[in-house]
């Protein structure tokens, strides 16, 4: 076997992590990992906003009878950020999501009405507020600064997500402000420690405490998804994102995608 390839199955089989490895590592070391992954402490710390623009498609999944092509621009200041994605259709003109540093807004389609996506991102207002949507995308991802979030995150293991072996870690913010308990589950790619998925499931309970099954609300699920990385000022960054909107329903399921392909970022540009 030529040497160039016996250095490479030495490197894929030192790379590889058995489950009882993985089982002892930390959400400390997973982080400092992620962390790594984006870029030097240097790079991450010379950025202080950034503006992202491309393209969105949304479409209806489960019948495939709706697509509707856009644009879409990001913008995010520290903890601050805006994502606008636009379509020029007028029975649906767009979705524009913001933190201002203090509060959360989400941009009505229609006089009073939102979105499916519009009305669970207003209604679980920490996944604005803790930074959570777009993950490394924005400045305000919250494993950037734990400290100031003082949020609680457990590591719960290697778990097999659509044939993919990821770490999930569990994210509960400190404050809790929405109906319902709200899980939040991050999935790392052992192999680059990037995330690339978060998954946020909403479950309603009886006074009692038990799950009120059957209805349509224990079954709400919005799912973020990141691929295509990229290195744009020595941080490596996601320049597909994908939202995922999924109800079930006994008769009238529902499941909706909002596809972003990010054609352009430019750092440090925003006062």
């Amino acid at each position: 076997m030529p040497a160039l390839n016996i250095l490479l199955l030495m490197s894929a089989l030192l790379s590889a992590i058995s489950p009882a490895q993985a089982s002892k590592l930390t959400w400390q070391e997973i982080v400092a990992k992620h962390l790594e992954s984006i870029g030097s402490a240097e790079a991450r710390a010379a950025v202080q906003s950034r503006l992202a623009e491309g393209t969105v498609q949304f479409g209806e999944i489960i019948f495939g009878t709706v697509k509707i092509p856009g644009t879409a621009e990001l913008l995010c200041q520290g903890r601050k950020t805006k994502t606008v994605l636009r379509f020029s259709q007028p029975q649906y003109r767009g979705e524009q999501f913001v933190f201002d540093g203090k509060a959360s807004q989400v941009a009505t389609t229609d006089p009073g009405t939102r979105s499916p996506l519009g009305t669970f991102l207003f209604e679980q207002a920490e996944i604005l507020g803790e930074g959570l949507l777009g993950g490394t995308l924005f400045t305000s991802w919250p494993l950037l600064d734990l400290k100031e979030r003082q949020a609680k995150l457990k590591y719960e293991g290697l778990k097999k997500v659509q044939g993919r072996d990821l770490y999930e870690l569990t994210y509960t913010p400190k404050k809790r402000t929405g109906h319902g308990e709200l899980l939040i589950s991050l999935y790392i790619e052992p192999k680059t420690f990037r995330h690339i998925r978060t998954v946020y499931r909403l479950i309603l309970r009886y006074a009692d405490g038990s799950i009120k099954e059957g209805t349509d609300e224990t079954t709400e699920y919005v799912e973020e998804r990141f691929d295509d990385f990229a290195v744009v000022d020595g941080l490596t960054l996601p320049k597909h994102w994908e939202f995922l909107y999924r109800k079930e329903p006994v008769t009238q399921p529902q499941e909706l995608q909002w596809d972003i392909r990010i054609r352009t970022v430019r750092h440090n540009v925003l006062q």
